[in-house]
C-alpha cells in the first residue's frame, strides 16, 4: 500500500511536471555582443509565443526551443529555489553565439506556459502533447519573415520541446517536407519518468504509476500514456541527431537508442552523454561542444 506521504509525493511530483513555474530569463544574445530582435508570432490555437530572434549572415536559420521549466534563455538552476536539478546554470547563450558566429539565424522562443510565452489549457503544460502547435507556428514564422524566407531550416529540440517536434511531425508531417536536419535532445518516455521517480521515492513502481495517473489526470485530463514519445520516431523522415544523457536519474537511455533504432532515416547519428546522472548536464551540452553541432548543422546545409 502506498502511504499517505507517498501519495503527496506523487502530488507533488504531478503538479510540478503539468504546472511548472515560469523561471526568469537571466540573459539575452546582448549579453554576448548579439544582435537580437524580440519577437512574437501566435499558434493556430491563438497562444501567443514570445520569442528572440538572432541574424545571422547566410541564408540558414536553426529554430530552437527548450525543457521545462526552461526558457529559450536555459535555466537559472544555480539560484536558491532552482537548485534541485543539480544546482547548475543551463545557459543556451553560448550555443546561439556558435550558431551565430558560423553564420546560422537563430529563432529561439518559449513553450506555452513557460517564459514570456501565453498560457494555454488553463495554465497546463501538455510536455508536448499540446506544445507541437508552437513547433508548426514557428516554421511558418520563418517561411514567411521577409528576411528568412526561403531559407534552409534546421530545428533543435529538448525534452519537451522533443516531444512537441515529434508529435508536431506526426501529425503534419508535410510542414517538414523542407527541414534539413533535426537534433533531438533527451527525448521523454512518460512513463519511465514515473518508474524512476517511484524508484527514487522507494514506492512500488505499479502502485506509484497508478496512484500517479489518478493524479496527474485529475490536474490536467491526460494519461501517463499520453507521453509515450518513443512510436513518434516513425515518423521522423529527416536527418536526426539524438543526444542523451547515459546515466540520467530521470531517464533511460535504453529509451532514446530504442527511438534511434526506430528512426527510419539512413543520415542518423546518437550521442551519449557521460559521467553524470543530471539531465540538465543534456541541455549544456552544445554549449560547452558547440564543434559537434556546427559540424552536423553545416554536413547538412547546401549552402556551406
Amino acid at each position: 500500500m502506498i502511504t499517505e506521504e507517498q501519495t503527496a509525493m506523487l502530488g507533488t511530483l504531478a503538479r510540478g511536471l503539468s504546472t511548472p513555474p515560469r523561471t526568469p530569463i537571466l540573459r539575452t544574445p546582448a549579453d554576448y555582443d548579439m544582435d537580437y530582435e524580440d519577437i512574437s508570432f501566435t499558434t493556430d490555437d491563438g497562444i501567443e509565443i514570445s520569442g528572440w530572434f538572432i541574424p545571422g549572415s547566410s541564408n540558414r536559420t536553426v529554430i530552437t526551443n527548450h525543457f521545462s521549466p526552461g526558457n529559450r534563455y536555459g535555466f537559472a538552476g544555480h539560484l536558491e529555489g532552482l537548485d534541485y536539478a543539480g544546482g547548475f546554470e543551463v545557459n543556451f547563450l553560448p550555443r546561439y553565439k556558435a550558431l551565430h558566429d558560423a553564420g546560422y539565424s537563430v529563432l529561439a522562443y518559449d513553450l506555452r506556459s513557460h517564459g514570456d510565452s501565453g498560457d494555454g489549457e488553463g495554465a497546463i503544460s501538455g510536455v508536448g502533447f499540446y506544445e507541437w502547435r508552437e513547433v508548426l507556428a514557428s516554421l511558418d514564422y520563418v517561411r514567411n519573415r521577409e528576411d528568412t524566407a526561403g531559407d534552409e531550416i534546421s530545428l533543435m529540440s529538448m525534452c519537451m520541446g522533443a516531444n512537441a517536434t515529434l508529435n508536431a511531425m506526426d501529425k503534419q508531417p508535410e510542414a517538414f517536407a523542407d527541414v534539413t536536419s533535426l537534433i533531438a535532445i533527451a527525448p521523454l518516455k512518460g512513463r519511465t519518468t514515473i518508474e524512476r521517480n517511484c524508484e527514487q521515492m522507494q514506492i512500488p513502481v505499479d502502485e506509484g504509476i497508478e496512484a500517479f495517473e489518478t493524479i496527474y489526470h485529475e490536474i490536467t485530463g491526460l494519461h501517463v500514456s499520453d507521453h509515450d514519445i518513443i512510436p513518434k520516431a516513425a515518423t521522423i523522415k529527416v536527418p536526426t541527431f539524438y543526444l542523451q544523457v547515459r546515466d540520467d536519474m530521470n531517464s533511460r537511455w535504453t529509451d532514446v537508442q530504442e527511438m534511434f533504432e526506430a528512426t527510419p532515416v539512413d543520415d542518423k547519428k546518437i550521442v551519449y552523454v557521460e559521467g553524470t546522472p543530471w539531465r540538465f548536464q543534456g541541455y549544456n551540452y552544445f554549449s560547452d561542444h558547440p564543434d559537434e553541432m556546427i559540424e552536423w548543422l553545416d554536413a547538412h546545409s547546401t549552402s556551406v
